[in-house]
Formats: structure tokens, sequence, C-alpha cells
């Protein structure tokens, strides 16, 4: 009769541990990747890096929203997206609170997840009329462009108004000149030259923008070597060369400003999530690879290439358990 009341109250346990732990670990987990503008890489890559996780984190839902560089470090940080895309430059400033971070103070919340790529940036593209060939010419001539960059507070408008400002020109010298700045989408600014309401592009080459240069001529305006340098210098920017033929309308080997992709992610993340979220996007890299070629060359062995802030615990465990990084 004892046996048989201690089997009794051990079953009624078990029961009971098991009731309780059900909820639990069948209780969806909601994560957020903040992106970038439709029609840009990163709104292409957050989306399949999305259907990625639903699809190998049992329990795990994963939405995309729109965003920026600049916007998403601010939404991780708050607490608005849980992991987003930004530049290695940018989560510096964030969290020591200078440069474009000089005024909104220390975002101690926003840490490294995975590098990812090197971007193409301030590419000068102008349509083949546009009475200038180089960005200098601006300077010189004065003359009145109509130039199109990504919505304000977005990484390229703001590489775009440094490489200007290192020309000796702001936005406001374009204005007073009869000119126009204009902060648009990728979709809008590909309409815009098309149609011929704006002569420069000045960004990355995301598809939009590519989809101009099959049916209108356009010229790349080159930059100054020592532009390129005295913004590496001051911002930390990276300097590249594109390869002949790299775009059509590139016929020579081409110097370039660079800036390092990155993704982000909160710091009040649990560990063991962000162990799971790093060993599926390490372990994943065509998923990268095949959603645009700026990540063709895309390499999981670097990524703790982060030099902006620390790296968040769960992801620098991972990347030690696979002899990557200290």
């Amino acid at each position: 009769m004892k046996h048989k009341k201690i089997g009794i109250l051990l079953i009624c346990l078990i029961i009971g541990f098991t009731m309780g732990v059900a909820p639990a670990s069948g209780k969806t987990q909601f994560l957020q990747i903040t992106s970038g503008p439709v029609g840009g890489t990163w709104y292409v890559l957050g989306g399949a890096l999305a259907d990625l996780l639903k699809d190998k984190i049992p329990g795990v839902k994963v939405t995309t929203t729109t965003g920026g560089s600049l916007a998403n470090i601010s939404k991780v940080q708050s607490g608005k997206a849980d992991m987003g895309f930004t530049m290695n430059r940018l989560l510096y400033e964030a969290r020591e609170g200078v440069g474009a971070y000089k005024d909104k103070g220390v975002h101690g919340n926003v840490m490294g997840l995975i590098y990812l790529s090197e971007i193409y940036m301030s590419v000068f593209l102008a349509r083949a009329e546009t009475p200038i060939n180089s960005i200098q010419d601006i300077k010189d001539k004065k003359v009145p462009v109509r130039i199109l960059t990504s919505p304000r507070a977005s990484s390229p408008s703001v590489a775009a108004e440094r490489m200007l400002e290192t020309y000796g020109v702001t936005f406001d010298d374009i204005k007073s000149w009869g000119g126009k700045v204009n902060f648009v989408s990728y979709a809008e600014a590909s309409s815009l030259l098309k149609d011929g309401h704006a002569d420069i592009w000045c960004g990355p080459m995301v598809p939009p923008i590519l989809e101009v240069t099959i049916s209108h001529k356009m010229k790349f305006l080159p930059i100054n070597q020592s532009v390129l340098n005295n913004l590496k210098d001051k911002y930390k920017y990276g300097v590249a060369t594109i390869p002949e033929g790299y775009w059509e309308f590139l016929d020579k080997p081409t110097p370039i400003m660079t800036e390092s992709i990155l993704m982000i992610v909160r710091k009040d993340l649990p560990e063991d999530m962000v162990y799971t979220i790093t060993k599926m996007l390490y372990t994943n890299p065509d998923t990268i690879r095949n959603s645009h070629r700026i990540y063709k060359t895309y390499n999981p062995q670097d990524a703790c290439q982060i030099t902006g802030g620390p790296i968040h615990p769960g992801a620098l465990r991972y990347y030690r358990e696979k002899g990557i990084c200290k």
C-alpha cells in the first residue's frame, strides 16, 4: 500500500511537471529584423534570413521591417527590433556617442552579430548628357545639378554629404546654384533618373539603380584619391578599386569608397537564442550569398571581423567553438 501511494505521488509529480513546462516549451518566440528600403539589398537579404530562421529554429516567428543603417541601430537600441543591418563605422559611433550619434547619446544595447561584406558606397552615377565629368566639376562649374540620394540619416545619404563636403561643396551650395538634393527611395530614384527629372544618383548600386543603366546611357563620376584618403582618415571609410567591367559603364579599374556591412543584435537578447541564430547564419552561407551579388564573396570564416563594437556573448561563444574568434 505504501509503495502504491509513492507510485501515485510520483505520477502526480510527473504530470504536474509536464503541465508546468509544456506551455513554456510551446511558447512562440517573436523576433524582428530591421532591414533597408524596399528594393535594396538589405530588404531582400532580411527576408531571406527571416525565412531561414523560421524554418531552422522551432518555435520562432521572424518578421522583417524596412529601415536604414542609422535607424536600425536606434531600433535595436530601443528594443523595437531584435537585430538588423548597419555599418561597422556606425556601430562604433553609436556605442561611443560620437559622429552621427553625438547628439543621440551612447547606444550600449547594440552589439555585433556577424560581419557580412564590403559594399561600394557613394557611387556618383550621372546621366550621360549631364554637363559634368567629375565630382570636382560640380564645384568648379557650379552646375545646377539635381542629385538624388537615399532617405535622410541613411548611411548612403550621410556618405554622400561627407563626400561632397570633402570636395568643399555642401548640399546648401548645390541648392544656391539652382540645383536640388532629394532624399528618396531606390525605386523613386530609378524612376526620376529614367524620366529625366534628376541628373545624378549618389549611393550604392542596388537593383533599381542598375535598371536605369540598361535603358539609359550613364557615366561614373570619378573620385579623387586624395578625397578617398581623407574620408578614410577622418571617418574610417574603406577604400577599394572596382574592377574594370564590374558594371557595364566602367571601362577601367576605378577607386571607390567602401563600408563594412554587418548585422547587429540586442545586447539583452538571451545568449542561447543568439548562439542558435549565429549557428544558422554560419552554417547556411548560400542563403546570404544568393541574395545579391554583393554577398557572393561572403565567407563565414570572416564572421567576427567586427571592429565597431563588442560581439554578443552568444555569437562569440559559437565563433570560439569554430575557432575563428579569440
